[in-house]
Order: structure tokens, then sequence, then C-alpha cells
């Protein structure tokens, strides 16, 4: 199963080291229209490249945040609907569209250190669909750490989403476990570093990883 959770992301300023300040409350998101992030995504167990997404803020709504992503040519375009609260809730790709309902719980915004929270979701796919995949989820907002990715060192918010899953179609029914971490910057206004593990049964089935390579903001 395969969760596209983190296709967002470019920028074209500078990579800075960031003073660790420890804010206790991190309010958010604070994304705005024209904003731009680039992330590499990589095999998790590799580490090799296999993908580079440019995403930009389109449009805010009351219903939303949306977004569009590309490769470096423009090419493959994804639009994306996420929450007010910055949660993922559709992708839509040129011959399928993906949803997460009612929305895949990354961030409980405020945030703080020790925060945690639960969220249940269905997860669908128009090319599958007599697919089922529902899960339950709890995060936690683990503390800050100092993480390096292309783009720079950045003092982000570790949070950890954990829980099992349950799936079944036409044919089969199975169980497994989804564990995805990632590590928020404020002052990137998205993550930094996205790594996403999931299970069938106990055997490790899709990990990748998504690296901030660069960013640019609307001040």
């Amino acid at each position: 199963m395969r969760v596209l959770v983190f296709l967002m992301l470019v920028c074209l300023s500078a990579p800075a080291a960031v003073a660790q300040v420890t804010p206790e409350r991190i309010e958010g998101p604070a994304v705005k229209v024209g904003d731009v992030w680039v992330y590499n995504k990589l095999n998790g167990w590799s580490g090799e490249l296999e993908d580079i997404s440019v995403v930009r803020v389109k449009r805010m709504a009351a219903e939303g945040i949306f977004m569009e992503a590309t490769g470096l040519d423009g090419g493959n375009l994804a639009r994306i609907q996420r929450t007010p609260d910055f949660n993922l809730v559709r992708i839509e790709l040129p011959q399928i569209t993906k949803t997460t309902l009612p929305h895949y719980p990354n961030f409980s915004f405020p945030l703080w250190v020790g925060k945690t929270w639960k969220g249940r979701v269905a997860f669908g796919s128009t090319d599958q669909p007599d697919k089922e995949v529902r899960a339950e989820l709890e995060g936690r907002v683990v503390g800050f750490e100092s993480v390096t990715v292309p783009a720079g060192t950045f003092f982000a918010l570790k949070i950890e989403l954990r829980g099992p899953y349950t799936a079944k179609d036409t044919e089969n029914n199975w169980v497994g476990r989804i564990e995805d971490t990632l590590w928020y910057a404020p002052q990137v206004r998205n993550a930094v570093r996205y790594e996403y593990k999931d299970t069938v049964g106990v055997s490790l089935y899709n990990h990748e990883i998504h690296e901030l390579a660069n960013y640019w903001l609307v001040p």
C-alpha cells in the first residue's frame, strides 16, 4: 500500500542554518499562495534518489489549502488538497484520484512537545474501486531536533504518526501497520524531512524518504 502523503514541495533561496530557539507552542500552518518547496524522494532501503517534486501553493479557501506538484520540467502534474490544518485530503493525478478521508492526520495545530492526537482515515483510489483500506493512527510531538537536509540545517519539530490498518479487496483481507515521522520547521512553513513506512503483516512493504532540497516563501 503506497500512501502518497508527501507529494508537495521547492525553494530558490540560499540554504542557511537556523538558530536553535525552542518555542513553547507552534501555530499554523502559515503557508501563503506562491510558497514553493522542492523535495527529493529517496528509496528508503538504498538511499537512491528516485524523484524530485516541486510543490506550489495555488489557492487558499475555507475548505482548505490547494497545491500543485510537478517534476522539475513541469510535467507529471498532481493537484493536492489539504485541510486548513495542512492534513492531506486528496491527490488528483492525470489518470487517477487518491483520497485520505476525512484527512491523513499528520498535524494537529497548535503543536507543542508532548501533544498527542488520534485519527481514523480511509484510503481510496479510483484505479482500485474494490480495495478498502482503513487505519487508526495516533500522532505524537516528540521534540525539537537539528536536522540536516540538502536545503540546509534546521531546528525542527519531530512528529510521529503510528497505527494499524486493515485492508481488503475482492480476493484478500490483510492487516499491517503504518509508521511515519516528519520534521516540521516553522521557518520553512513545511516539513524538511519525512519518512514513511508500512507493512503487510509484519514484513516491511513500502519505505520512502522525502528531504527538502530548496524552497521559496512569500514574505
